[in-house]
């Protein structure tokens, strides 16, 4: 049995970083607010899959996905990571358990909540895949655990725990995937770590050496948007356009009601979390001087109210079966673009 004592805050519908955060203010004693590292990661991704339902899968934001977050991060906070994927659950948990008792903390990735007990409102009701917790300590029955929607510590069943996380994602994480967060070296400034982390980022949109990546991703695709009304079938078309409007979710990938049928019961404008950014450096602008923010916060919700009006397009053409007419949408990527890069040139600045 190990359990180690981490402060732990709830953060809701931040799970990708909440785990990391409590670690962080395990080891200095000072907290880093989850929006600004989150939310930070704003950007554009189009990649081919031809296996995955949408073969043409576009994300507004950039390296932000399973590992790649905690990649992107590592240098700047001062963690190093030990991960493992797609091994067999009693492998990964023995695997986790050593981690553990080495004093070091381990993100669990790509959960369904379906399996997780301590969520009454969908255990055993509702698949909700790809959460992510932070695993603080075991023995021979539980895994302990911080959920970010949660206060305190959380006991799984093992028998549970593996039933969560026995799915892969594809694109994202394959199963029992887990980064053991070994916070070595950790940066005290935390104005310091935010601003250099929302630089990189930045840099890695307007100067990406990746043709699919940030403002060269974005330039591609509206060179191969129009054509592809003559490359793939309707069917196709429409998984491609519902990924789209699912994953500008401001809050969390969702389809809207119109379309699933299901209400989640949260404010989930389909901005791409342009709002959430241009408010969380709204909020934090004075207290980390950074007063160029406001300036920034103004174009990232500028662009986000862009993708709000392409996402209600998009529902339009995907209930009517209607993708001949895509040309029409490129005047408002560009505008997209313009907006973007006026924002991610203000980041860039030291």
């Amino acid at each position: 049995m190990k359990r180690l004592e981490l402060p732990h805050q709830m953060a809701d519908y931040l799970c990708p970083v909440n785990g990391l955060c409590d670690v962080y203010e395990w080891k200095t004693g000072s907290r880093i607010p989850e929006e600004l590292i989150f939310y930070a990661k704003a950007g554009f991704q189009m990649i081919s899959q031809k296996r995955a339902d949408a073969p043409k899968m576009i994300f507004l934001g950039q390296s932000s996905i399973g590992k790649r977050e905690y990649e992107f991060w590592k240098e700047i906070i001062g963690y190093e990571i030990i991960s493992g994927e797609g091994k067999c659950f009693r492998t990964a948990w023995s695997e986790i358990c050593e981690l553990l008792d080495q004093e070091i903390p381990t993100i669990l990735f790509g959960l369904d909540m379906f399996y997780l007990p301590y969520q009454q409102k969908f255990y055993q009701k509702q698949h909700i895949p790809g959460h992510v917790v932070l695993m603080v300590g075991y023995d021979d029955e539980n895994a302990y655990i911080h959920d970010n929607s949660k206060e305190g510590v959380q006991a799984v069943p093992a028998l549970d725990l593996e039933q969560a996380w026995a799915k892969s994602y594809i694109g994202i994480s394959k199963k029992n995937t887990y980064f053991g967060i070994n916070m070595k070296s950790p940066k005290e400034d935390i104005s310091w770590i935010v601003q250099k982390g929302m630089a990189k980022n930045a840099e890695m949109y307007l100067h990406s050496t990746l043709s699919f990546v940030g403002q060269r991703g974005l330039d591609k695709f509206m060179k191969e948007f129009p054509k592809w009304k003559d490359v793939f079938a309707q069917e196709a078309l429409r998984k491609i356009y519902l990924h789209f409007i699912e994953y500008t979710g401001s809050v969390l990938p969702e389809l809207p009601y119109e379309i699933s049928g299901r209400q989640s019961g949260i404010t989930n404008p389909h901005r791409a979390s342009r709002d959430k950014l241009a408010q969380a450096l709204i909020t934090y602008k004075d207290s980390f001087g950074v007063p160029e923010w406001e300036d920034a916060a103004y174009w990232f919700d500028s662009s986000g109210q862009i993708i709000q009006t392409i996402v209600e397009g998009f529902l339009e053409d995907v209930r009517n079966m209607s993708f001949g007419n895509s040309e029409k949408y490129i005047p408002s990527f560009q505008k997209l673009r313009e907006y973007e890069e006026h924002a991610f040139h203000i980041m860039l600045q030291d």
